[in-house]
């Protein structure tokens, strides 16, 4: 069954009273496991699983990092002129030296990728990244190993170190001031498109570092084992076949919703999206938000409403029949308790999936 996407940009600008003293933030501690498991082509049948702490990974797996190297992303740049910044120069962030064990060998241990296969990394927050298998098994020398990170030398092992598990790219190749950045250009020349990350319109390699990481999953394009099938001889015909599959898709009435400014107990003015069915077939369409941070995630996790409904995960928006449209209400209420300012950015997915 073909499913199909289609995304909306939304952005809000959060204006605060200025009388309002936020609460001091509350520091996390880091994961201290990591739950890994792979599962077979149909993605429910688990092939293989297993949990493993950062002690184990220690001691069981190669260590990458030295904990004296000190390795950056990079954030957008903000300059539409130079949005990739091939010197590496721009807006870097600090990792610190770490140390860690690699993507790969976290794989392997549940019987590891094969090319097709893609793998999920995830936080205790539910943000994810997903990588392909040529990128965590072959990666080039400017990319450098994917590696979840359990040390650092700013704050030592997890889970006192609040970031850890963190996820950092290796990069091998240095600019010319000796930093190893994992840059923007890095990730064009080094990611297929349609992994790249983006905050609003700009490339930043800072939204690979996931913080916390607590679920490897790993899908298989390999098939479920049939144990039930009885013991028989085996003949061999060789058929054909062309099948023609029924188009699934949609488009929306609008590309980008600005809520505009909003205060804490504040409503945004009713934004209505006109969804309609443009394939040919029917469809039952949900909605996922998608935070350009962890900030932006619980913001609207917790503000967004729906046809006058709190957002729940994917929320279902309803069936459409074939060359019919309807309309989806959409509005933000902001907590009383909501104490971060600024502008907060997230990717409104609405997927189609063929009902008939």
């Amino acid at each position: 069954m073909s499913i199909r996407s289609v995304r909306i940009l939304v952005g809000l600008v959060l204006l605060l009273p200025l009388a309002l003293v936020p609460a001091p933030p509350v520091m996390a501690a880091g994961t201290t496991s990591i739950h890994v498991v792979k599962y077979a082509a149909d993605g429910v049948t688990v092939l293989s699983e297993r949990t493993i702490d950062y002690t184990e990974m220690q001691s069981e797996l190669p260590v990458q990092g030295d904990g004296t190297t000190t390795y950056y992303h990079q954030g957008p740049s903000f300059d539409e002129d130079n949005l990739w910044d091939p010197d590496e120069t721009e807006n870097l962030k600090t990792k610190g030296a770490l140390r860690g064990t690699d993507l790969k060998d976290l794989c392997e241990l549940v019987g590891g990728m094969s090319a097709g296969d893609t793998v999920k990394v995830t936080a205790v927050d539910g943000f994810s990244k997903t990588f392909d298998y040529a990128n965590v098994y072959n990666p080039p020398s400017r990319q450098g190993k994917i590696v979840v990170t359990w040390y650092s030398d700013r704050d030592g092992y997890v889970p006192t170190w609040g970031d850890g598990m963190l996820l950092v790219f290796f990069a091998e190749t240095p600019n010319e001031a000796s930093q190893y950045v994992f840059g923007n250009e890095d990730m064009r020349r080094t990611l297929p498109e349609n992994r790249w990350h983006y905050f609003d319109i700009y490339p930043s390699t800072n939204g690979f570092s996931i913080k916390n990481i607590d679920r490897i999953a790993i899908f298989s394009t390999a098939d479920a084992p049939d144990e039930d099938l009885p013991e028989r001889e085996r003949a061999e015909l060789d058929v054909s076949a062309t099948v023609v599959l029924p188009e699934v898709g949609i488009s929306l009435s609008r590309s980008a919703i600005d809520y505009g400014a909003v205060e804490p107990d504040g409503r945004s003015p009713v934004v209505d999206v006109g969804i309609t069915n443009i394939g040919t077939r029917d469809v039952s369409v949900t909605l996922e938000v998608q935070g350009s941070d962890e900030l932006a995630q619980e913001f609207y996790e917790r503000s967004l409403y729906v046809d006058g409904a709190a957002y729940a995960d994917s929320t279902a928006i309803g069936t459409i029949r074939r060359a019919q449209s309807r309309s989806v209400d959409t509005q933000l209420r902001v907590p009383r308790d909501w104490n971060e300012e600024g502008r907060q950015d997230a990717v409104f997915v609405f997927w189609a999936e063929a009902t008939d």
